[in-house]
């Protein structure tokens, strides 16, 4: 049986007609928009952590201490940015590369600057940790941290920490604050 056209507007056919035409209108907007956001190229690369070439960390050593802890120190070093590249990974800042630690020697023996930052470059870098530690007696040990932009030379954050004890739980406790030094000191990302 056929309904004459006033007989459906006082059914309420119409409207529910209505309102499932604007329901398929918004939802083809949404599904516009995020098609729109998803082909834009740009946007995952803004999204990714920057490249970041993590140098092998120097030693001085200034504490006159009788002992030979070379060995130990060298193990202390190589594990400081080795767990310094993989936090800084796993925290989502960078996508942090610990280079050899013969690699930079070779190519920059006297640790040049320009030299340094064309080896991270070649690296494919876009960012480069610089480190060094001194120890100064027993007791005190400082850490100098920089990371510096590739293509300009540009320090993008810097930082002079202290530490006590030259133990690997020492050495542990100041990579760790080293970490969060920089997740909290970094520029937000534009």
């Amino acid at each position: 049986m056929s309904t004459s056209p006033s007989a459906r507007r006082q059914s309420g056919e119409r409207p529910v007609r209505r309102a499932r035409h604007k329901r398929f209108a918004r939802i083809q907007h949404v599904a516009l928009v995020m098609g729109a956001l998803a082909a834009t190229p740009a946007r995952a690369d803004d999204l990714r952590p920057p490249s970041l070439a993590v140098l092998p960390i120097k030693l001085l050593d200034t504490s006159g201490e009788p002992t030979d802890q070379s060995a130990q120190h060298a193990e202390r070093l190589a594990r400081l940015g080795e767990h310094l590249a993989a936090d800084l990974t796993r925290l989502g800042l960078a996508r942090a590369t610990l280079l050899p630690i013969d690699g930079p020697l070779r190519t920059c023996p006297s640790g040049d600057a320009a030299c340094l930052l064309r080896v991270a470059r070649d690296e494919g870098a876009e960012w480069v940790f610089v480190g060094v530690v001194h120890k100064s007696s027993t007791l005190i040990l400082q850490l100098w941290a920089r990371l510096v932009e590739v293509r300009t030379g540009r320090d993008i954050l810097s930082r002079d920490l202290n530490f006590r004890g030259d133990t690997d739980e020492a050495w542990q406790r100041a990579e760790r604050f080293l970490a969060e030094q920089i997740r909290d000191g970094l520029p937000p990302r534009r």
